[in-house]
């Protein structure tokens, strides 16, 4: 899959995520689900944003970040470091939250959980509005980069007199 492909689909997942946390967000308003089908709705909106961000960070550890890293263009790696790390934090404060607030510790402490919730949402926000306006572009020049010094040149395309008119010279593919 080329850079450009991985980053539209990295976008898309930006997008998905985004519509999960505001959706998590509205049940943090709110008060603690009180039946049933309230309750089952609020999990799930958990679950699938936890594991959609999981697979989303796994997709840039192995996809992104290593292509960025590889690059010749000091300042293509450089930014890719710096997110990297600036990513581990909040990768790392992710997995506390997930720890920290299971279905127990929710019920028993609603008030809590909102605000912790809605501290990990605003940074994931924060995050998802950087790489799409600072990491992805710069990420999406990492192909233009490496095509910059093609591994074999095609052959040049001739217009000359000889063989004009006839089709002669003219590269087709």
């Amino acid at each position: 899959m080329t850079m450009r492909a991985e980053i539209e689909r990295l976008t898309t997942e930006h997008s998905r995520l985004l519509a999960l946390a505001t959706t998590l967000g509205r049940h943090v308003r709110g008060a603690f689900p009180a039946d049933r089908a309230a309750l089952d709705d609020f999990h799930g909106v958990r679950t699938q944003l936890r594991n959609q961000l999981i697979a989303h960070l796994k997709r840039e550890d192995w996809v992104l970040y290593p292509s960025m890293l590889a690059s010749d263009d000091a300042r293509l790696a450089a930014t890719a470091q710096d997110f990297a790390d600036e990513m581990g934090h909040i990768s790392e404060a992710f997995s506390a939250y997930s720890r920290q607030w299971l279905p127990d510790t929710i019920a028993a402490d609603w008030p809590g959980y909102c605000a912790a919730t809605k501290g990990i949402l605003g940074a994931l926000a924060q995050r998802i509005e950087r790489e799409d306006s600072e990491l992805y572009p710069l990420a999406s020049t990492v192909e233009a980069v490496d095509a910059a010094v093609p591994a074999a040149a095609p052959p040049p395309v001739s217009f000359g007199a000889a063989g004009a008119g006839d089709g002669a010279g003219v590269a087709r593919g």
